[in-house]
């Protein structure tokens, strides 16, 4: 006796919505049809799944295990219709790429007339810390790493391509505009406006707080870059943002810069790869690519 992914479906459904009726409305069939479904399920496993009470339906030890099962094979179920469906799609290629919030910044651009010159080829992005980047590569999960700052590597290769600096934005008239360049465990003294509680921007500046023993007094967490920046300008607080971003608001006036007096504030960009011998065509052509219009 076997089962049909379908029955699966029908016994989450039944499962979620405690009810065989409601379970199966859920998958748009009549009870009969969701009974036999689960019936099957059961034959197939020799375990029953349900209590069956006049109360409505109780998941048994058995069912719980197969409820645990069943939630990651539906999920990697989907995974697999997802990933056919680029070969339905005639896509030809994908490129997982993993990036910190500062290199992410400048990409949109170059990253849209790529993929609008490239047709068949998808881009899955996701923003990680560097060192995040870096582990991801190493271990496969990421095609490629954009990094910033000073982040062992693993012995994998890497491309410079940009240098950047890491900045505090401050209001027109905040005390820290008196100094030219700042400690960062001075600015911590100061209300911070931050970009995002999961980027990586907020969790380097959270790293850097926890080692000198500080903690952060953040007044608010925005979206990006830019939405920090229109904070800081109504004096909302001060916010640690790369210097190429914080250019455009300092050059119109809305806010000043104070460098900081850290080493790791200056960082040089970098393209990390396995090894760019192995990596796919459409891979390479991607990071001559970013070299050529972000270097």
């Amino acid at each position: 006796m076997r089962y049909e992914l379908t029955d699966l479906r029908v016994f989450m459904a039944i499962a979620d919505a405690n009810s065989l009726s409601k379970g199966a409305l859920y998958m748009h069939m009549t009870a009969p049809s969701a009974s036999y479904r689960l019936k099957n399920i059961e034959n197939a496993l020799g375990v029953s799944l349900f209590d069956r009470t006049s109360r409505g339906m109780q998941l048994t030890a058995a069912g719980e295990a197969v409820y645990k099962y069943g939630k990651t094979m539906l999920s990697r179920a989907d995974e697999l219709q997802t990933e056919m469906a680029r070969y339905n799609s005639q896509v030809t290629g994908h490129i997982r790429v993993f990036a910190n919030s500062s290199t992410l910044s400048p990409l949109p651009i170059p990253l849209s007339l790529f993929l609008a010159s490239h047709p068949s080829i998808n881009i899955e992005l996701e923003e990680h810390l560097s060192e995040e980047s870096v582990r991801a590569v190493h271990e496969g999960i990421a095609d490629i790493g954009l990094v910033a700052g000073a982040v062992h590597l693993r012995g994998l290769e890497s491309i410079p391509y940009g240098q950047d600096e890491l900045v505090f934005v401050t209001p027109l008239d905040h005390p820290l505009t008196r100094l030219q360049r700042v400690k960062v465990e001075d600015a911590l003294d100061h209300e911070l406006v931050s970009v995002g509680r999961r980027s990586s921007n907020f969790l380097y500046l959270q790293q850097i707080a926890s080692t000198l023993n500080r903690r952060m007094n953040v007044r608010v967490h925005m979206p990006d870059f830019d939405a920090a920046l229109r904070c800081v300008h109504q004096g909302v607080g001060i916010s640690l943002i790369p210097l190429s971003i914080a250019k455009r608001s300092m050059e119109r006036n809305l806010v000043n810069i104070v460098h900081l007096d850290e080493h790791w504030a200056k960082r040089n960009q970098l393209i990390v790869i396995r090894s760019m011998s192995v990596l796919a065509p459409h891979a390479q052509a991607f990071i001559r690519f970013l070299v050529k219009n972000l270097g």
